[in-house]
């Protein structure tokens, strides 16, 4: 996590330290909560070197007073606006945070010497928005400075998914009748049958498995339930862990995954685990994430409905299917021209 460096005056701290608690009390999920925290503490880090205003100084707060600013720079021969300190959130301009988004984007880091994606950017800006809605809920400011910003855009890139023969590679890693080979067989078909996220699958528990009706509950983000369905083999690939599951030191624990070697229920982290290494075995490079881009490839390639998809992958709107209709847009159209074959029927 980014923490507050230097001197950073002690309302910037208690300002974050509310809005992350204002985000547990939301329900938000501890991974929102880091990602918003990193960007809160990234630009009140930056904020915080900024010179401090001159004695006389007047924050502008209309567009004439704003514009009447640039002329000043401009005549002192600056090239771009003077940013000063704020003290205050209320001081906080538009220009702060364009400024940031500039510098957080395009500065070299140790693991980013390219500087920031544009995902990252996007996530950036999205969390920075959300703390002056924090901050206009708290009084302390009368409007967002982000109100008429513009979200960054992020380019279009094709996300990695998995091919038939990948899928049934991972799964032949696991034919053996011994407890860690059932369990993973079990987990890998559920992830690829479902698209859950990594969370969703690592949480289920033994109530959340129906295998009469073939449906598993789900808790998504947002602490949302849903139900979800899975094919008759992850069923019956589920219905062999089960029994496998019943002689486990830990049997009467609720969750349903659970470590090799009568060791204690897995972690999200522990299911990850389990999902490379397979993916090592198989020689398929993999991770939880990759199983839910291959089912709404598949989803969408098959002329499945978008609402229809946002619904079972959990996603309030259809903002993310549409996300993935565009991605996969060139792919679904090359499919159709083999399918109409017209320079072979010449």
């Amino acid at each position: 996590m980014v923490d507050l460096e230097g001197d950073v005056p002690a309302l910037w701290q208690l300002l974050l330290t509310g809005w992350d608690q204002a985000l547990e009390a939301k329900g938000r999920a501890a991974k929102t909560r880091r990602l918003y925290a990193d960007a809160g503490a990234s630009f009140v880090n930056w904020l915080t070197p900024l010179p401090g205003a001159p004695p006389g100084h007047v924050l502008p707060t209309t567009s004439a007073e704003r514009r009447a600013a640039r002329r000043r720079s401009a005549a002192a021969g600056e090239t771009a606006e003077v940013l000063y300190r704020p003290d205050e959130p209320e001081q906080i301009t538009r220009a702060h945070i364009e400024r940031f988004l500039i510098t957080f984007a395009t500065e070299p880091t140790e693991r980013r010497p390219n500087g920031r994606s544009d995902a990252y950017l996007n996530q950036t800006y999205r969390a920075l928005q959300q703390f002056f809605e924090y901050l206009i809920d708290e009084d302390e400011i009368e409007a967002s400075p982000m109100a008429r910003m513009e979200q960054p855009k992020i380019g279009q890139r094709l996300v990695p998914t998995l091919e038939l023969d990948q899928l049934a590679a991972l799964v032949a890693t696991c034919k053996s009748k011994a407890f860690a080979d059932r369990r993973d067989d079990a987990l890998i078909r559920v992830f690829a049958d479902t698209g859950g996220r990594r969370s969703e699958i690592a949480g289920l528990t033994l109530e959340s498995v129906d295998l009469t009706r073939r449906r598993l509950r789900v808790i998504g983000k947002g602490d949302k339930e849903r139900v979800v369905a899975i094919g008759n083999r992850t069923s019956l690939s589920i219905n062999r862990y089960l029994r496998s599951r019943a002689t486990h030191k830990y049997a009467s624990e609720a969750t349903l995954w659970l470590g090799d070697r009568d060791r204690p229920p897995m972690t999200a982290d522990g299911v990850y685990q389990v999902v490379v290494r397979r993916g090592r075995t198989a020689g398929v490079a993999i991770h939880p994430h990759v199983f839910r881009h291959t089912l709404a490839h598949d989803w969408l390639m098959a002329g499945g409905d978008l609402q229809a998809l946002a619904d079972h992958m959990g996603w309030e709107d259809l903002e993310m299917a549409r996300v993935y209709a565009r991605i996969w847009s060139a792919r679904r159209a090359q499919a159709q021209h083999e399918r109409l074959a017209l320079g072979d029927r010449i």
